[in-house]
């Protein structure tokens, strides 16, 4: 064996063993442990001294006044009325809450917890609407005045109830999504057949007698939606894909007539009318907006309706929002949406809201607050304001009612 190849196996065992010494000192060298002064029992931990360590709390698990160490640190910055920062929400049903509305008498609701149907009258006051009790209501329609509404549930059987007359009336179990008309009289639904064939949009008095066939449905259903305008024109919204990118509007009327169609740039529409129908405001996700929500605002009036289109720049959708008039809006706007979130609406429920006040003739946007409440911050539905502008009501992710003070 020469030299050169004596030397590579000296420099071979040699890199051997600096690689066991050193796995040995990383993984198997005795740790050193030093017994500190002072007795302590099991769970106890020895004195460290005053040191350089600052004491913020002596016990940072000490609740005893209910209050969390995060509600410590902001409670001083929060308002008790909104005034575009973090602003105190107050609960008012701990449980989930369905089929709100803004009646000219209050904010109606059904309580789940208690199945009865209840009031916020204008005093702020929780009364009953009926001493009658109601099971696993699933959805609600309400009239435009709030004196009647239909009671969809889970097994597919639907009523009709008249809180002030106390009347009601078993409907179809082929109808579902009901719109009232602006006489509170009448309904339109879609009846759901055994076969597509079988599915109809349909019109009929509220007792579902007087029943006419508007326009087939076919596997149409979930692009077709039924509300009343405001002017009593238009009793169905229709939206068919042009591409992946731009979606048709077809408004339908009571008689089955199809106004002037109009195009959205984007998919996903969804819309709501102002109180008046002199706008209507929708959302829809493209592109250019990371497929993520966009609100909009056009003409509402049927003859004019899609007309003018502006965008809002809101990453929100209509369910989110409620007008304060024809030319205002309140919207909660989730904080941080991830790109696509125009896809799958669900996962807004995941990111906190900011509310905003919204001109709809400048387009202004004013943020108003940012709901704090026990379980720090929310995500919101079912935006209704008080019907003097002092409070804004919404649900969080739960469907709990919730309040914040806006005067």
């Amino acid at each position: 064996m020469n030299k050169k190849k004596i030397l590579l196996v000296i420099a071979f065992i040699a890199f051997v063993l600096g690689i066991g010494f050193a796995l040995y000192w990383v993984f198997f060298k005795p740790i050193s442990t030093t017994t500190p002064d002072g007795n302590f029992g099991p769970g106890g931990l020895p004195g460290i001294g005053n040191g350089n360590v600052t004491i913020i709390n002596d016990n940072v698990n000490d609740n005893s006044n209910g209050i969390l160490p995060w509600q410590v640190y902001i409670q001083d910055k929060i308002s008790d009325v909104a005034n575009g920062g973090l602003t105190t929400v107050s609960e008012l049903i701990p449980n989930e809450v369905r089929g709100i509305t803004s009646s000219p008498d209050g904010l109606q609701y059904y309580d789940t917890e208690t199945q009865k149907f209840y009031r916020i009258n204008e005093n702020g006051e929780i009364e009953e609407l009926s001493n009658k009790l109601f099971y696993k209501v699933d959805k609600v329609t309400w009239s435009g005045n709030g004196d009647k509404a239909i009671l969809e549930y889970p097994d597919g059987s639907n009523i009709l109830y008249d809180f002030k007359t106390g009347r009601q009336v078993t409907l179809p179990s082929e109808m579902e999504d009901f719109g009232f008309d602006a006489s509170n009289n009448k309904i339109a639904a879609k009846w759901i057949g055994a076969h597509e064939e079988d599915n109809w949009l349909v019109l009929a008095n509220d007792d579902g007698s007087g029943m006419s066939l508007i326009e087939p449905l076919g596997d149409q259903a979930h692009h077709t939606f039924v509300e009343f305008s405001p002017d009593n024109q238009v009793a169905i919204m229709h939206r068919k894909y042009i591409d992946a990118q731009r979606q048709e509007i077809y408004p339908i009327g009571l008689n089955g007539e199809t106004f002037k169609a109009f195009k959205v740039d984007g998919a996903g529409f969804e819309y709501d009318w102002s109180p008046e129908g002199s706008s209507m405001v929708y959302s829809v996700y493209n592109e250019s907006s990371n497929y993520n929500p966009n609100l909009w605002i056009t003409n509402g009036r049927t003859s004019e309706l899609g007309d003018t289109k502006v965008s809002l720049n809101v990453a929100t959708w209509p369910d989110k929002c409620t007008f304060s008039g024809d030319d205002g809006m309140y919207c909660a706007v989730p904080q941080g949406l991830p790109r696509g979130a125009g896809l799958y609406p669900e996962i807004a429920d995941r990111y906190p809201d900011n509310f905003y006040y919204i001109n709809l003739n400048s387009g202004v946007k004013n943020l108003i607050a940012s709901p704090v409440g026990e379980n720090g911050s929310y995500s919101a539905r079912n935006l209704f304001p008080s019907p003097d502008g002092s409070v804004l009501y919404f649900t969080d992710s739960d469907g709990n009612l919730q309040s914040i003070r806006l005067q």
